[in-house]
């Protein structure tokens, strides 16, 4: 019977779901009053295909939306869901125009007019202009309420840019709760190869994560840790939008709100997406009929890298980081090992020996119960290893090798890129300051005022 292959312990995080209680916003009239019916209507069923809803916080755990829309779950129609839900409330930002009758002749002198403007683009300054929108000029969003991540404290959205925050993090909170189950289920799987469409949607989940995560980033007016040196047209349009929203005052309160602060918690999930992603690549790689052993011990080095840097990031993760960097750097150290193992020649075996030794000192330090039967393992074959060398090679056991030089196989997802919503054009009045309602403003000389518990 063929040894168990060590399949590595790749659970997924999930930091919990991010819940919001119903909204109507037809029936939210002295805040909506100014906007048009269909675009509320819109507004109402797209924030409910955020599978987020619960109307209980207090059982926020047991009784949610998720919890049966789960079973139908479907990722690409999912992620369309979410980029409808904010496109609408990008109208609500961009001041769109509404149908005008002379749409149509105004759509040639448009042109000549995108013409001259072409001319003059060369002399447009890369950053555009104070944003125009203030905490007058926004519409409040204070009938939807949220539960903070980890947390028994609800929020409210006290403008649109909190209220689009907001969503896009719990649209995250729900693809990891997803992906988790995914995993969960090939882990304890028997049959790889029927289980394996299951671990390409994990891992593309979780790549498209890291996108999403990235938007959210550039949306707080934060560096996107995966934004390259390539200079696009549309790289360049997205600097500009985050630097804008870096100058927003009412993107920027969004910092005193704890899992927004700095952006630490979201820069977090957006790197453990991708160690995550590259932890199911190498428990493919080793359940394949041939593995390359040293490119398996690379991978799990460079995800370990990743965690390692987490672990010391102003994030609540950092215990589950640091176990995932130890257990990865063990990890590679065995993966190394098996590669002179099956080699099958006497010093081969012993230097399987000392990586098999060196593999089960860095996991001895690991207590969780996600490792022990890795552990167990490693224990194995250095047990067999030893054996053959005493009973045949009687090799001296070397120094194990120096750590391999780290390997990374993923790249995110970019997360398509946010419009305002066609419905905003389609909609004559679709925005009617004329019979916007007072804005209230918040008295914040008393701290947050976004908070409550």
């Amino acid at each position: 019977m063929k040894a168990e292959v060590l399949r590595p312990a790749c659970d997924v995080f999930v930091p919990g779901l991010k819940v919001t209680k119903p909204v109507n916003f037809v029936a939210e009239k002295k805040l909506f009053g100014s906007v048009a019916t269909p675009i509320l209507e819109a507004l109402t069923t797209s924030r409910t295909k955020l599978l987020c809803e619960c109307r209980d916080f207090n059982k926020a755990s047991q009784i949610n939306q998720w919890t049966t829309a789960k079973v139908s779950f479907q990722m690409d129609t999912y992620l369309q869901s979410v980029s409808d839900y904010l496109s609408l409330l990008k109208g609500f930002t961009e001041q769109p125009t509404t149908v005008s009758t002379k749409e149509d002749k105004n759509d040639e002198e448009d042109k000549k007019d995108n013409e001259d403007d072409d001319k003059k683009e060369e002399g447009k300054p890369l950053l555009a202009e104070k944003p125009s929108s203030s905490s007058q000029d926004l519409i409040p969003f204070t009938c939807c309420e949220w539960l903070e991540l980890m947390s028994s404290t609800s929020v409210f959205s006290i403008n649109v840019h909190h209220e689009y925050a907001h969503a896009l993090l719990a649209s995250g909170c729900i693809c990891l709760q997803r992906t988790s189950d995914l995993v969960s289920i090939i882990q304890a799987s028997r049959d790889f190869e029927y289980d394996e469409p299951k671990l390409k949607e994990a891992y593309n989940l979780l790549l498209r994560l890291a996108g999403l995560f990235d938007a959210l980033l550039s949306y707080l007016g934060l560096s996107s840790s995966s934004s390259g040196a390539e200079l696009s047209e549309e790289s360049l349009q997205q600097w500009r939008a985050q630097q804008t929203n870096a100058a927003n005052a009412n993107v920027q309160s969004l910092n005193r709100i704890k899992e927004f602060e700095q952006g630490n918690v979201v820069q977090a999930l957006q790197k453990m997406a991708l160690a995550q992603a590259q932890e199911l690549v190498v428990l493919r790689g080793v359940t394949k009929e041939s593995v390359d052993w040293v490119l398996m011990g690379k991978l799990s080095r460079n995800i370990s890298q990743r965690y390692s840097e987490l672990k010391s990031s102003r994030h609540p993760f950092q215990a589950w980081c640091s176990w995932k960097a130890e257990y990865y750097g063990g990890l590679s150290f065995y993966y190394q090992g098996v590669a002179e193992w099956v080699k099958n020649n006497g010093a081969s075996c012993a230097q399987a020996i000392a990586q098999y030794q060196a593999a089960k000192d860095v996991l001895d330090k690991l207590s969780n119960k996600e490792v022990q039967r890795s552990k167990e393992i490693v224990q194995r074959d250095l047990d067999i290893a030893t054996a053959r060398n005493n009973t045949i090679y009687h090799e001296k056991i070397p120094v194990p090798f120096a750590p391999l030089d780290p390997v990374s196989l993923v790249n995110a997802q970019a997360f398509q890129t946010v419009e305002c919503h066609t419905l905003w054009k389609e909609t004559p009045n679709a925005l009617n300051t004329r019979k916007a309602p007072p804005v209230p403003q918040a008295d914040e000389s008393t701290g947050c005022s976004c908070t409550i518990s």
